[in-house]
């Protein structure tokens, strides 16, 4: 902890590895986390040229070994942080986390700094190339990973997590959270006044661990749980942003529906001091459409999202050409995923049905998502990382004409700007600040 913050990050540059290291020999020396025989073989692959063989595998180690230590902070409260809250302690980490979320959990937990994440992803995004080619297209077309790549995700596999024997997490936050469950907080508490000044992934992920307690537990963790929800939510109300509000209503519903009494009567008066009940859903209509969304997202973060998205895009194409309000933030974000796309390209099948439906959006949904919503789906916002994404996004905002649109969000306002000049530079300058105002400003 800081004197005024919570905190999750403080990654560091690793300098244990020196900058000019090109060979294979003298970069598997560092990892530590490698046995002397995988690392002849590593060296012996790659000077035979078997660059995707020994990369699959260097890659595959380090997503196992990178797991095994978030593990050590609970599978259920990495759940918590991935909005998986059916993830329990019971469950492999290995299998439940995929190498996609492994690294934006590294990310938010300080374990590699922002820079070394998106080389992470990076590398990632070239293995999974590989992996998904046909044999067939590379026989014909001659396709091969090139020496320098395999360096490259060698160096920054061994440079990120193959070559420290430990991972640092980030133990602070993860007492906090179990504080939430077996402590009875009070105003006074440093951890609540520390919370009401930390950056909005705290206030957001906090919210989210409370009502996956409520919704789950009896007995004294309930208690808990309710009375510092009844205690915090006042304290982060105005600060909160649709999504979490609607997340809140829905959870109220739920346990409403369940006949779960004491956890209703207690959201309740939470809601009515806070004046929320404009949140609670009316029907269950919204969750049909979330789970669509669901669906969506996890085809677009598979390694075949390219031939996956089609059929899930579908399915909400046909439910209906008005999204439900609770449901909107999480159905903009998917069909947004998946118009925009990543580093190699987009869906040639996804892409239209997605394009197509962002044409169904009204200006005042246009509005609602990026003042509400955009400064918090870092989902897209990493998106404009890569430069096939980042032109897609321009087009997007032309098209559309999201430049009329009322920006309360002065961030948000150059971000659009900046859009519309098709400035890269300045794009990245504003989406880098929207991150650091969403996380926190890190080094």
């Amino acid at each position: 902890m800081t004197e005024n913050k919570l905190t999750l990050w403080q990654p560091t540059e690793v300098d244990f590895l020196p900058a000019n290291l090109t060979s294979p020999s003298e970069i598997t020396e560092y990892a530590k986390q490698l046995s002397s025989r995988e690392r002849k073989q590593i060296i012996q692959g790659l000077q035979a040229g078997n660059y995707e063989i020994v990369i699959n595998f260097v890659w595959t180690k380090a997503m196992a070994a990178l797991k095994r230590e978030l593990g050590t902070l609970g599978v259920k409260f990495l759940g918590e942080m991935l909005d998986k809250p059916d993830l329990g302690e019971d469950d492999d980490v290995i299998d439940v986390v995929t190498d996609k979320e492994a690294v934006r959990l590294a990310e938010e937990l300080g374990v590699v700094s922002p820079t070394e994440a998106m080389r992470l992803r990076q590398a990632y995004e070239l293995v999974a190339h590989f992996s998904k080619l046909e044999a067939a297209e590379i026989d014909s077309e001659g396709v091969a990973m090139e020496d320098i790549e395999a360096i490259r995700t060698l160096k920054t596999c061994v440079k990120n997590i193959l070559g420290k024997p430990k991972i640092e997490v980030a133990t602070k936050f993860v007492e906090f959270r179990d504080a939430l469950e077996s402590e009875t907080l009070n105003q006074s508490d440093e951890r609540v006044s520390m919370l009401v000044t930390s950056p909005y992934f705290f206030r957001k992920l906090t919210i989210s661990i409370l009502l996956s307690v409520i919704k789950k537990n009896i007995g004294a963790k309930l208690e808990h749980a309710l009375t510092n929800f009844n205690l915090i939510l006042p304290l982060l109300w105005d600060g909160l942003r649709d999504t979490e509000k609607w997340q809140i209503g829905h959870t109220y519903a739920e346990v409403y529906s369940a006949g779960r009494s004491t956890a209703t009567n207690w959201l309740m008066q939470a809601l009515l001091k806070v004046k929320g009940f404009d949140y609670v859903p009316e029907n269950l209509r919204s969750d049909t459409f979330i789970k669509a969304a669901e669906n969506i997202l996890k085809a677009h973060e598979d390694i075949n999202n390219f031939y996956n998205e089609e059929a899930p895009m579908r399915v909400l194409m046909k439910m209906g050409s008005t999204i439900p309000f609770p449901a909107f933030s999480i159905c903009a974000s998917a069909i947004l995923a998946v118009r925009l796309g990543n580093y190699y390209g987009v869906s040639f099948t996804a892409h239209p049905l997605a394009n197509k439906m962002l044409y169904r959006f009204t200006q005042e949904q246009w509005q609602y998502y990026l003042n509400q919503c955009l400064p918090g789906d870092v989902r897209i916002l990493r998106k404009l990382e890569y430069d096939k994404p980042l032109e897609n996004w321009c087009e997007i905002v032309d098209k559309h004409k999201l430049s009329e649109i009322n920006y309360k969000n002065q961030h948000v306002n150059n971000l659009i700007s900046s859009s519309i000049e098709r400035s890269t530079n300045k794009v990245r300058k504003y989406q880098k600040l929207l991150m650091e105002a969403y996380y926190g400003k890190r080094s």
